[in-house]
């Protein structure tokens, strides 16, 4: 299989942008990691559009929404490039990690998006950059826990209201840095990652890396590449916040420290420059 690399103007892979996130994270994303990883395997790339099987549209939709004010401003200018640079949309695919996709019509250009709000769209991992795991790990003291806002969606909300009276589930609303972030989920068993105003959640593979099981709560299911993965090995998943205290109960320490081992396995196989071949096995089966 063959990718042909869109030209576009250089102001719509702007080389930074004005804040990160989570806090931790330098200022890079998959956005940026997709290009990269394809110049470095020249052997997937075509010389021309005539004579490959998929064109790839390289704009940096992120860091471009974020110096646009959100999105607030340049919207046409961002329309006129996306026109200009598409030659066959039913070909052509983008990588994004935006929350709201590419804000601007693509028309039938398939969509590997790492925060899917709605049914469209293939999921990719929404990855940060890494913690430092202390040398010396905490005792688990939690079956579950959850660091960050609440206000960012309301089954976060829901999620609270069923969990407060719970002992054994520790919850913060706010931040506190990524020391104590770390602190507790390493605590704890599993890590609650409800979806936020995206559909996935940074916290997600955050809650991988540290060695912990996470739980995606959300109207979605947002992992990634599940024709190719058994997230049932490594993560929960619930689409209703009734659920979550059945789904505590039918499982054991034994289990979940067993899942959290493998999760941070799957984390190493799906971070930066690592998930990007799975893309081509999606594009393969898309083809």
């Amino acid at each position: 299989m063959k990718i042909y690399i869109l030209p576009v103007h250089p102001q719509f892979q702007p080389p930074s942008q004005p804040f990160r996130y989570p806090s931790h994270s330098e200022d890079y994303g998959v956005e940026q990691d997709f290009l990269f990883y394809l110049q470095a395997n020249q052997e997937l790339l075509a010389p021309t559009p005539d004579c490959a099987d998929w064109h790839y549209l390289p704009i940096f939709w992120t860091r471009w929404n974020l110096n646009h004010d959100f999105g607030r401003t340049g919207l046409h200018e961002l329309k006129q490039e996306v026109d200009r640079a598409i030659i066959d949309d039913s070909k052509t695919f983008t990588i994004c990690q935006n929350d709201d996709g590419p804000i601007v019509d693509t028309g039938k250009t398939t969509l590997f998006l790492a925060s899917r709000k709605t049914p469209n769209g293939v999921d990719i991992p929404l990855l940060c950059s890494p913690h430092q795991v202390p040398a010396i790990k905490p005792a688990k003291k939690y079956l579950a826990s959850f660091i960050g806002n609440v206000k960012t969606h309301p089954i976060r909300h829901e999620m609270v209201n069923q969990l407060v009276d719970r002992p054994d589930v520790y919850i913060y609303d706010g931040h506190l840095g990524t020391r104590f972030f770390v602190e507790k989920v390493l605590e704890s068993l599993i890590g609650l990652c409800p979806r936020g105003y995206g559909g996935s959640s940074f916290r997600f593979f955050e809650v991988m890396q540290l060695g912990v099981v996470p739980f995606l709560i959300g109207d979605i299911d947002t992992r990634p590449f599940k024709k190719f993965i058994l997230w049932e090995n490594v993560s929960l998943f619930t689409q209703s916040v009734s659920d979550v205290n059945r789904i505590f109960s039918s499982l054991n320490q034994h289990e979940l420290l067993t899942m959290g081992n493998y999760a941070a396995y799957l984390w190493s196989q799906l971070t930066y420059q690592k998930w990007c071949p799975f893309v081509i096995r999606e594009l393969e089966e898309l083809r």
